[in-house]
């Protein structure tokens, strides 16, 4: 290749400031490039001026997309971008960030055998309620050239099973703009002239995310807080408002009073200097956490989470989301503070100039050496494992592919690990071995389908021979009294003894009652009396067995897998540190080894028995403020303004297979001591019957406002059925068992809105699913989980019933 050509595709205010730097590099190499412009910046404020002020190029294509919801807004992306892409015939296409945009480019040129670059590799908040994750995790796994941050980028992405060759720690091109562009902001800029402000005088604040402007109960605690910082600082806060935001404020009558100053959106030279020059900035902005950071202005984030870690790490921003005291305590730090001395992590401004020197390289990385590996009628780019190390470890067997069993095999298979997957389910075998996943987990998918594709991991109705065996099989329970139920453990210990052979590991991952090791030592040695194990023989036994409970969540499982310590109990030294060699396979926190298996298995019990506590105190403040007719959000919400208080939300109940179950193997175990922990499960197990008294208590409500009416003309519309928000999960659910007795009970229709299922259990099919938009219809609204589709969505009006917060 004598020559090389890249499209630089951009769509958004930030993209083209962080771009600007590669196009300048571009250009002073004389490299051959063309700018696609998606225009997802549809304001010429917003958008254009920034073209102007960086004096760069004009876009070579403008696609004039606009503003739209995600799919209509990705859909048109694709639709224009694909033909230039097909005419051009770039190289190398190259994206930056985690827009539509971004991600609608990189599947584009995915599809048409393109190569991808995308700079800002590696970013995570682990928080997919923001569809910007999505976005970046996305294009992460379609790219080839993956330009990190730094090291925690390029960790979170070894740890994804991409492959170390494609990755490259370059910095974060911010860097470069800022240094840029610093200098001649300050000269071009008049901004605090024209707003009559000093320098360090005043506050700037950025808000735009859905969660903190779109909702009013949010914007309305933005204002709260604004307010309350203009007040006790006395200082101005200046805030270039978005103009969704400005309509959001209209719309909800919200006035900020004197000492905030609102501007239109600003041209980058405005912007930059106003951050240089603020004594503080609060944003929910990625980029502006990144570049306070480097301008050395200290940062209050409105968000829960970052995936910009680095600037929390070296101390120059501080996650409060719209916590008022939190907000607080941290700008009193900050004006406190004489000096901050933290190291910028993002680059000295030789950014782009590395992004250029990996891209040329004699051309020969552009070059397609590594072609996409088919799978039905559509291709994607194949990911290199990481080596498997420790070749003790040819082969995995993980016995039950549910939500433990399934992620724990795809992980050890994206790092070189031969694994068989076990299930008794023919529909989950096909499913898996498609490239395809049965349960809803972000990220799963990708790594089992590049796993499967690869031949690393498959699934069986067979135990096949193994070095080592992990069982993750369910462990529930049984009867009124709630006796463990071990059936599950007993039957895959007798399927893997057949199969056992001397040096073979065996590891419970279930969750367990005390002793449930030891009994699956000795159900092995009886069907296998030629092997000596570990409880009958010492250290020099033929079999090592181990108990090591999974401790992730649902929704976070693929990260916690890898990030979470795992607490390792072994029935002998030699089978703890053999258990905690197969675990180091992928697990970077630490394989903490326990005294026994007993240890470990009262562990996570102990866990989620806490755990299970403290939501009980949270669900019985609940019954409380219902009889003395409080407001129990309103409550909590004050009460955890105590610098050592942090009560729980209360909800239907809890469910769940760990914290509804967990906490009765404890007390089935030892029933006279365990008075708090039986106590606690009484209260979250009578929680739905609260529900549903509060339910019928509605339905009277709506019929006493509608004479004429009775229970057969009311319909109910049920909110969520998982046992939490944000997954498809059902086990032990309190929401579904409200469900079900509602269908059963209510002589009228139930709708259920439930966005995370295609279709309702047989044993529910007298209700129908509908989506949010049928469901307003109703008599009643019943709201079971606080999915992020139902808290962003305008709230049901009519009879209420919040189980779970909805409205607070």
């Amino acid at each position: 290749m004598d020559t090389t050509k890249i499209a630089i595709v951009i769509g958004t205010r930030p993209e083209i400031i962080k771009m600007a730097p590669v196009i300048r590099e571009c250009q002073l190499r004389g490299v051959d490039f063309i700018i696609i412009h998606s225009n997802q910046h549809y304001s010429a404020d917003m958008d254009a001026i920034f073209f102007d002020q960086l004096e760069l190029p004009a876009p070579d294509y403008n696609l004039g997309v606009g503003s739209g919801l995600h799919a209509n807004q990705t859909g048109n992306i694709l639709i224009k971008i694909e033909p230039i892409l097909e005419q051009q015939r770039p190289d190398l296409l190259l994206v930056q960030g985690d827009t539509n945009t971004v991600m609608a480019a990189a599947l584009a040129a995915s599809k048409l055998g393109i190569k991808v670059g995308h700079v800002e590799a590696g970013l995570r908040s682990y928080d997919r309620t923001m569809p910007e994750e999505t976005n970046r995790v996305l294009t992460d796994h379609m790219s080839d050239f993956l330009f990190s941050v730094g090291p925690n980028q390029t960790r979170i992405l070894k740890d994804e099973g991409i492959s170390e060759g494609q990755i490259f720690e370059v910095g974060n091109t911010i860097s470069d703009a800022l240094f840029q562009h610093l200098s001649m902001a300050e000269e071009k800029s008049s901004i605090l002239t024209d707003l009559n402000l000093d320098p360090r005088s005043y506050i700037l604040l950025t808000a735009h995310r859905a969660s903190n402007v779109d909702v009013e109960g949010h914007l309305r605690e933005l204002v709260h807080l604004v307010t309350i910082v203009v007040d006790k600082y006395k200082k101005q806060v200046v805030w270039p408002i978005h103009p969704r935001t400005r309509k959001k404020l209209d719309e909800y009558g919200l006035d900020l009073g004197p000492g905030v100053t609102l501007l239109d959106p600003l041209g980058y030279f405005d912007f930059i200097k106003l951050q240089a020059n603020a004594t503080l900035i609060m944003t929910d902005s990625g980029g502006i956490q990144e570049e306070a950071c480097m301008l050395r202005v200290p940062c209050v984030t409105l968000r829960q989470n970052t995936e910009r870690p680095e600037t929390v790490e070296v101390g120059a921003n501080v996650l409060v989301g719209r916590d008022q005291r939190l907000a607080i305590e941290a700008i009193d730090r900050w004006l406190e503070a004489e000096s901050y001395d933290w190291v910028n992590p993002f680059g000295e401004g030789t950014v782009a100039s590395n992004i250029l020197d990996v891209i040329l390289d004699d051309g020969s990385l552009i070059d397609v050496t590594n072609p996409s590996v088919d799978v039905g009628d559509d291709a994607y780019q194949s990911i290199d494992p990481e080596p498997n190390e420790d070749s003790s470890f040819n082969k995995i067997a993980v016995i039950g592919l549910g939500y433990i069993g399934l992620p724990t095999a795809a992980m050890f298979a994206s790092h070189g690990i031969n694994v068989v997957g076990v299930d008794v389910n023919q529909p989950v075998v096909d499913c898996i071995n498609s490239g395809n996943i049965h349960i809803v987990e972000p990220g799963l998918e990708i790594v089992v389908s590049d796993s499967v594709a690869k031949g690393n991991l498959r699934a069986s109705l067979k135990i096949e021979p193994a070095d080592a065996f992990l069982i993750a099989v369910p462990t529930p329970f049984k009867g009124e009294n709630h006796e463990p139920d071990l059936s599950y453990v007993e039957a895959a210990c007798k399927a893997i003894a057949s199969v056992l052979q001397p040096g073979n590991l065996v590891v419970l991952e279930s969750t367990s009652p005390v002793g449930t090791t030891e009994v699956m030592a000795d159900w092995l040695a009886e069907a296998r009396p030629d092997l000596s194990f570990p409880q009958h023989a010492g250290e020099a036994s033929d079999i090592r067995i181990a108990h090591c409970p999974e401790r992730v969540l649902p929704g976070k499982v693929m990260q916690e897998l890898i990030t979470n310590d795992r607490v390792i109990g072994g029935m002998t030294p030699v089978c703890s540190e053999h258990a905690a060699t197969l675990y180091k396979i992928f697990v970077t926190a630490e394989c903490v080894i326990a005294s026994g298996p007993r240890v470990a298995e009262m562990a996570k019990l102990t866990e989620n028995s806490f755990r299970d506590v403290n939501i009980a105190f949270a669900n019985e403040l609940s019954l409380i403020c219902d009889r003395l007719d409080m407001d129990v959000w309103e409550l909590i919400r004050l009460a955890n303004r105590h610098p050592r208080v942090n009560i729980l939300h209360p909800g239907p109940g809890v469910g769940g297979h760990c914290i509804a179950v967990d906490p009765w193997f404890i007390v089935s175990s030892v029933p006279d001591e365990a008075r708090l922990i039986r106590t606690a499960r009484e209260v979250n197990d009578s929680k739905p019957e609260w529900v549903l008294d509060k339910v019928h208590a509605a339905i009277g409500a709506h019929l006493m406002e509608n004479p004429g009416r009775t229970a057969v003309d009311v319909t109910i519309a049920v909110y969520g059925l998982a046992f939490k928000p944000d997954i498809d999960d059902m086990r032990e659910s309190p929401a579904l068992l409200i469900a079900k007795r509602l269908i059963t009970d209510h002589p009228g229709p139930v709708l259920v809105v439930e966005p995370f299922m295609s279709r309702l259990p047989e044993a529910m099919s007298k209700a129908r699913l509908v989506s949010l938009e049928e469901s307003k219809n109703a008599s009643v609204a019943v709201y079971l989980v606080r999915h992020h589709a139902f808290v962003t969505a305008p709230l049901f009006d009519g009879v209420v019933v919040d189980a779970c917060g909805i409205g607070s």
